[in-house]
């Protein structure tokens, strides 16, 4: 099995890997429009959205997909200024909590959406992103939310398997470290599964990694991990019509191991140890996963869309329970 491990070639670290002040200087420079979302959200809370004098009046009741937008804007945020940032745990756990209202409402629209459209051309709303959502579930781990990852991971492949997802993003833009954080949670899980396209099986790497992550030598995985840590500088940068990247400037992840650090975990949850990683992918606070963080209660205004949401749909919380994802 090492002999299988040290097989993964390195690519070394990309000289063209955006530095950390550069990722600090675009996100200075980039909006979130916070009061905007949240003045979206409250609307849909008091129902102003369905009022006559709005543009686009809600006619439907349909969930609202701003929570969602909001919360993975300012999680990704927390997570790419964590170095300078002590308090970054608790502001990713704030917005994880938001994001968790927000995917689940985005969830449900998909679902409501196929019974109020059953003849849609393209067999339904495609609006699920497995980037993001892959990205999260390893935020929700590296929190050490363990419920959460298991409720995020078995949502996702449910809207993988039921043809929710972005058509393009999929399809064409090929976001292999995401497929593999996903086919690892399905292992990990052993009770779920998705066919992928082939893309999603063409690294070594990560077919190393998904053979032998539960190895109990720690040392074993460290040229694979390394070898993952390369490619993942070189899967940054910013995108076109022509280039994707699984860790683009759009989410500001460049810089922020996801996918190590939720191997990590779950060799953590499994009772195995984890080795030290000599990369400057790992930097502090990056170079060891963090202690669990505590789950903060949901604030006023996301009590509010749960209180919306459950009173205009009743199965609300039975569609999105853990046993109807698993079926």
């Amino acid at each position: 099995m090492a002999q299988q491990m040290n097989r993964c070639d390195r690519m070394g670290v990309n000289p063209k890997w955006p530095s950390y002040k550069s990722v600090l200087g675009r996100i200075a420079k980039a909006l979130t429009h916070e009061d905007f979302h949240r003045n979206a959200i409250r609307e849909y809370v008091t129902r102003e959205d369905a009022a006559p004098s709005q543009q686009l009046p809600n006619k439907r009741n349909i969930t609202d997909y701003t929570t969602e937008r909001l919360a993975r804007v300012q999680a990704c945020r927390a997570l790419a200024t964590a170095p300078d940032n002590p308090s970054w745990r608790p502001d990713l756990a704030y917005w994880i909590r938001y994001y968790q209202v927000g995917i689940k409402q985005a969830f449900f629209w998909h679902y409501r959406y196929g019974i109020l459209f059953p003849q849609h051309p393209d067999g339904g709303l495609r609006m699920f992103s497995i980037q993001t959502a892959a990205n999260m579930m390893a935020a929700m781990a590296m929190l050490g939310w363990k419920d959460a990852v298991i409720h995020q991971g078995y949502l996702t492949h449910a809207a993988l398997n039921r043809g929710h997802q972005l058509v393009i993003e999929y399809e064409e833009e090929h976001r292999r470290a995401q497929a593999f954080m996903l086919r690892l949670f399905a292992d990990w899980v052993g009770d779920v599964s998705h066919q992928w396209p082939g893309y999603a099986y063409d690294e070594p790497i990560y077919e190393a990694l998904l053979a032998h992550w539960r190895t109990p030598n720690p040392d074993d995985l460290v040229p694979c991990l390394l070898a993952a840590c390369d490619r993942h500088t070189w899967q940054t940068g910013k995108e076109s019509q022509k280039n994707s990247y699984d860790f683009n400037q759009d989410r500001h992840l460049e810089r922020v191991p996801v996918e190590i650090l939720f191997i990590f975990r779950l060799r953590e949850w499994e009772g195995l140890a984890n080795p030290r990683l000599d990369h400057p992918l790992m930097a502090a606070p990056f170079d060891q996963l963090p202690p669990e963080q505590a789950v903060p209660e949901l604030d006023e205004l996301m009590q509010g869309v749960l209180k919306r949401a459950r009173e205009d749909w009743p199965d609300y919380d039975a569609v999105l329970s853990l046993d109807a994802l698993k079926a």
